[in-house]
C-alpha cells in the first residue's frame, strides 16, 4: 500500500470516528436571580448577588423581578437565587405565588442549584424563618440548596434595613458583601456542576 492510500485510510477512519460521536455544544450555565422588592432594598441585594456571579467567567445570569420571569427562564436556569422582603415573618405573597407557579410534574427543577436572600426591617423579625421557608419550597422541588460564602451567611444572604445603625440608610455594605459572596459561590458551583 502506498503512503497516499494509507493517508486516505487514516483520513477516512478519522472522519468516521468524528461523525460517530455526537457533537455537543458547550453552553454556559445560566443563573436566574429574581426577587420581589417593595422598597428597593431587596433589589439592591439582588444586584449585589449579580455582581458576585459576574466575577465568575463562563457563567451567565438573568436579573429581574419575579413578575417578569418566564417559565422558560425558570426551566433553562442552572441555578435560581430567590429574594424576598420579610413580610409578617413570611416571604411576601408575591414570592409564594411565584414559587407555586413552578412546574412540578416530572420534577423539572430537580438538581438545579437553589439559594435565597432576604431583607428585614429589624433584628429578629423573621429573616431566617423566611429563608428556611423559601429553602423548604426549593427542596420540595428537588433543588440542591447552597448557602452563602461566609459563616454569617450560612443559609443565604440577609440584610437588616430599618433598625439601629441600619435605619434610614441604603442597604449597608456588610450585607451587600454577603449577597455578592452568595452570587460568586453559586456562579462557581454552577460552572463546576455542568
Amino acid at each position: 500500500m502506498t503512503k497516499y492510500k494509507i493517508g486516505r485510510v487514516f483520513l477516512f477512519v478519522g472522519l468516521i470516528l468524528i461523525w460517530s460521536h455526537p457533537i455537543q455544544a458547550q453552553s454556559q450555565p445560566t443563573i436566574l436571580i429574581t426577587y420581589h422588592s417593595l422598597s428597593g432594598k431587596t433589589k439592591a441585594m439582588a444586584e449585589s448577588v449579580a455582581k458576585g456571579v459576574a466575577e465568575v467567567q463562563g457563567v451567565e445570569y438573568i436579573l429581574k423581578p419575579i413578575a417578569e420571569v418566564t417559565e422558560d427562564e425558570i426551566l433553562q436556569a442552572s441555578a435560581i437565587i430567590l429574594g424576598s422582603p420579610v413580610y409578617n415573618a413570611n416571604m411576601t405573597p408575591e414570592v409564594q405565588s411565584f414559587i407555586n407557579s413552578w412546574p412540578f410534574e416530572g420534577r423539572p427543577m430537580k438538581n438545579k442549584l437553589g439559594a435565597v436572600f432576604v431583607t428585614g426591617g429589624g433584628f429578629s423579625i423573621g429573616e431566617e424563618a423566611v429563608m428556611f421557608s423559601m429553602i423548604r419550597a426549593m427542596m420540595i422541588h428537588g433543588m440542591i440548596i447552597v448557602g452563602g460564602d461566609e459563616l454569617e451567611a450560612a443559609f443565604g444572604a440577609s440584610a437588616i434595613t430599618g433598625e439601629g445603625d441600619f435605619e434610614g440608610i441604603e442597604v449597608h455594605e456588610i450585607f451587600l458583601r454577603k449577597a455578592e459572596g452568595l452570587g460568586k459561590r453559586i456562579g462557581e458551583l454552577s460552572k463546576n456542576k455542568d
